[in-house]
């Protein structure tokens, strides 16, 4: 619709408008560029390696996984429940009784640190998303100065996006009376990026790596320091304790 032409009458100029058409280029405008930024900004976040689909269904999977364990943790509870009757009504089966129900109780007591660490992703204790260290075990070797360190790095169901970074350990002892500091590259680990491991993972990841210690030294701690690019560096300190189960 074209512009109208002012009509003069004497002194007086008559001037018509569309208002309407108006406001409508000036609505569809800025629709159009809402969108063309929303898009800008979609397509940043997938060339960042962000994957909104493959993000939901990891979500979805560790949700189902954290709701089954749940399940399983209190039929388990049902089974003990049920044993400790079985236990006062049969004493004359009172040894096998007392085998299952230890067995029994060690799953539970497995089943609950599951859930605690899916709990961990899903839903942090603290509220407070990001890179952490969940968890830092030390497994025996074949031999007696061989270990196996295991270090779980886990990041807030609510972070969707890839992490990368390098792990770095240190354990702390003495050797012949004095302290001394040990890194990975010293106890026969990885020489890799000053004695760092490598990691990349968007919910968790297992990282693990064999360490000997040397004659004559006697661990005391573990230092963690977990480095990216994209968050502050983590440091947490760990007592030395061998796990002998599990």
């Amino acid at each position: 619709m074209a512009e109208f032409e002012p009509l003069r009458t004497g002194q007086l100029v008559i001037r018509r408008h569309a208002p309407l058409r108006r406001s409508l280029l000036g609505g569809g405008g800025l629709l159009l560029g809402a969108l063309l930024l929303y898009g800008m900004y979609e397509w940043g976040r997938y060339s960042a390696g962000h994957n909104q689909l493959q993000a939901v269904m990891e979500r979805r999977e560790l949700q189902s996984q954290l709701e089954s364990l749940e399940r399983e943790n209190e039929g388990l509870h049902g089974q003990i429940t049920a044993v400790d009757t079985t236990r006062d009504v049969d004493r004359q089966s009172y040894a096998d009784v007392e085998r299952t129900l230890g067995e029994l109780q060690a799953q539970v007591l497995r089943q609950s640190e599951e859930l605690t660490f899916y709990r961990g992703i899903v839903a942090p204790a603290d509220g407070i998303g990001g890179l952490r260290i969940q968890r830092l075990e030390v497994l025996p070797g074949a031999s007696d100065r061989h270990f196996r360190l295991r270090v779980v790095l886990v990041q807030a169901m609510r972070q969707d996006a890839i992490i990368a970074g390098s792990v770095g350990i240190d354990i702390q002892g003495a050797l012949n009376a004095s302290p001394i500091s040990l890194s990975l590259s010293e106890m026969g680990g990885s020489s890799a990026d000053a004695g760092r491991l490598p990691f990349s993972f968007r919910y968790f990841q297992n990282i693990e790596q064999d360490v000997m210690l040397p004659d004559g030294f006697e661990p005391l701690a573990i230092n963690v320091e977990v480095r990216s690019g994209r968050q502050p560096a983590v440091r947490q300190a760990f007592p030395w304790q061998v796990r002998t189960t599990g």
